[in-house]
């Protein structure tokens, strides 16, 4: 009698290995994604903590004059390269693959607001119950009906 598996178990086997590869390439997926967002956010406290150091000697804060090419983006790394030439901040934070990490500073008594888009954040993160930007609820980017938006304002 010859020892062995037949044709039919092994096919089982490789069916088997295939599905869970599959699972576990979907859930690795998903935690690259979550991964991508916590560092977004991260950035965003840093660049916020820089702000504050620049605000704290300046009496302002950095990039009051919007960047004409492409405003919020420029901006943002406008606001950035000046926090890092005060040494506030060791680099300019750079945006995940597919996203921009966008700024505006609206002077006066409303402040800067930060803002980027997430892959996977849970609701909680997302939204902003009372946007920087001077408008009605419903016209802002972070109001509390952003679904993927993440917000950072910094007020005056």
């Amino acid at each position: 009698k010859m020892k062995g598996f037949t044709l039919i178990e092994l096919l089982v086997v490789i069916a088997i290995i295939g599905m869970l590869s599959t699972i576990v390439m979907g859930n690795l997926n998903s935690a690259r994604a979550k991964a991508r967002d916590a560092a977004a956010i991260r950035d965003f406290n840093q660049v916020q903590k820089a702000m504050i150091l620049y605000y704290d000697k300046y009496n302002r804060y950095p990039n009051e004059t919007p960047v004409a090419t492409n405003p919020w983006t420029d901006n943002f790394n406008s606001m950035a390269q000046q926090l890092v030439t005060e040494g506030f901040l060791a680099r300019v934070p750079v945006a995940p693959p597919g996203r921009s990490y966008n700024y505006y500073n609206y002077g006066g008594t409303i402040g800067g607001l930060m803002v980027t888009t997430l892959e996977a954040a849970a609701a909680s993160v997302t939204g902003y119950p009372g946007s920087c930007r001077p408008w009605a609820s419903g016209q802002n980017w972070c109001d509390l009906s952003s679904s993927n938006m993440y917000c950072l304002c910094t007020p005056y």
